[in-house]
């Protein structure tokens, strides 16, 4: 009996979903204020290589705790700004 080999960097975090996320927001939100479809694909992938640089060797979710923590989403949870008991 034989045991296959594990992968090298299972561990690794797969920031896919991020560097998406991140590449579509600023695309679409530069196209809609200078309507110039050049400048919004560059600025997009400035931000994912920023965004790379940042969260380079973090855990996975990064950006979404930065964003967490700097943008109060609703009225009902306050951010880690205002409240520091709730920080993740």
């Amino acid at each position: 009996m034989q045991l296959r080999p594990v992968p090298r960097n299972i561990d690794r975090p797969n920031r896919t979903p991020e560097f998406v996320m991140t590449y579509l927001t600023v695309h679409f939100v530069v196209l809609f204020f200078t309507q110039k479809a050049l400048i919004a694909i560059i600025l997009g992938m400035l931000s994912v290589y920023l965004m790379y640089k940042v969260t380079l060797d973090k855990p996975e979710g990064l950006a979404l705790r930065l964003i967490y923590r700097k943008i109060p989403l609703g009225k009902m949870r306050p951010s880690p700004a205002v409240c520091k008991r709730l920080e993740v």
